[in-house]
């Protein structure tokens, strides 16, 4: 009996929703930030385990990362296709990114992907990484330093947003600690014996902010003061800011870099500080294959990849906001992800089942791995 791919893939995602429902509900209303994310870690890799699925725990020395593999029935001779799935939540606000939704979109295509195998005795492995950390530290980046990506095909994933995009181009950015030391004074008996770090900190954003006028559209800085003083008459002798910069390239990323540690190194001079500066992470723009189809766009530098977005609930609510949160476990959220869940699985079973199209992706990718920047590439394929 021949046997349809497209519906394989709805039913197996189907006959999953409600378990798939509950454990986003769950998520959702267990927010944990990142490297904390146990609950969600097991929640996940329980209810993999139980449908008979191997998981490994701990990978890459992270404790709330795990990975989940099938090898079809008839060999691994055949593609290696992997989803991410993330868990994270943000400070105060939960899970307003919708990492709940992530979670069990990568859960629903794995699943599909798997019985697509089973069905349709199509050879080749499917991998689930649960990857923590996307709002922090980069989880990705660390488990793709230590090799736990090597060896896939294509690599995919799905993200919650204000409407639909079937890619995403992100932005590059890089986060850094700037700690300012200084010496500590009496600011009314004998301010001329301090040095002011709190006031290099103030400089510095004073600075940073003065010089968006001069920056390209696509690029952007923020940061905020995590440690400026202890009390109004004492001159501090220690700040700290956390700052970011983006660019729409990874090309142009460093070019913000120097210009921003200026600045910073400027506001030690201004004040007579010292000063330190430790680059935290670095997330590399995101670069969806044209022709097939976060942290994620450090693994999109070297493997055929698609992110692909899906409308959160309809509301039109920005992504960070406790508006989000809110819609993030509703009913229409759950309905979306899944949607968006079959969509990507297909694009992943085309790969396995259309030798022609497979043969264009990977051409694609190819042309981008070996053009001069990415942006030229990237402007080949836009109208």
């Amino acid at each position: 009996m021949l046997v349809s791919v497209d519906d394989v893939i709805s039913s197996a995602i189907d006959a999953a929703s409600h378990d798939l429902r509950k454990l986003s509900l769950a998520i959702h209303d267990d927010p944990e930030l990142a490297m904390k994310e146990v609950h969600a870690c097991r929640v996940l890799t329980e209810y993999l385990s139980t449908k008979g699925f191997a998981v490994e725990h701990n990978v890459a020395g992270l404790e709330t990362a795990f990975v989940a593999t099938y090898e079809s029935p008839v060999g691994a001779d055949g593609l290696h296709i992997g989803f991410c799935s993330e868990y994270d939540a943000l400070p105060g606000v939960g899970h307003a990114c919708g990492h709940n939704l992530i979670a069990i979109s990568g859960v629903a295509m794995f699943l599909a992907i798997a019985a697509v195998f089973d069905k349709c005795r199509i050879p080749g492995t499917v991998k689930l990484f649960g990857t923590p950390a996307e709002e922090a530290i980069g989880g990705k980046i660390f488990m793709q330093e230590a090799g736990v990506f090597d060896g896939s095909d294509l690599l995919m994933m799905l993200h919650p947003t204000p409407g639909y995009s079937g890619s995403w181009h992100s932005q590059a950015c890089l986060t850094m600690v700037v700690e300012y030391f200084g010496k500590a004074s009496h600011a009314a008996m004998a301010p001329w014996d301090g040095i002011n770090a709190g006031t290099a900190a103030n400089i510095a954003l004073l600075t940073m902010g003065a010089m968006r006028e001069q920056l390209k559209p696509d690029w952007r800085t923020h940061g905020i003061i995590t440690k400026g003083g202890e009390a109004a008459n004492v001159i501090p002798d220690y700040s700290r800011i956390e700052y970011t910069v983006r660019t729409g390239w990874a090309d142009d990323l460093g070019i913000l870099e120097k210009r921003a540690m200026n600045v910073f190194a400027a506001a030690a001079l201004a004040t007579g500080c010292t000063h330190k500066v430790t680059k935290e992470f670095a997330y590399l723009d995101n670069q969806d294959n044209p022709g097939g189809s976060t942290d994620f766009g450090n693994l999109s530098q070297s493997f055929i990849s698609l992110h692909g977005n899906f409308d959160l609930a309809g509301t039109g609510v920005p992504n960070h906001t406790v508006e989000f949160t809110r819609d993030a476990r509703t009913e229409k959220a759950h309905e979306n992800a899944l949607f968006a869940a079959k969509t990507s699985a297909r694009v992943a079973a085309r790969c396995l089942v259309d030798g022609e199209f497979w043969e264009r992706v990977t051409k694609a990718h190819q042309m981008r791995m070996s053009a001069e920047s990415a942006e030229e590439f990237y402007a080949k394929f836009t109208p």
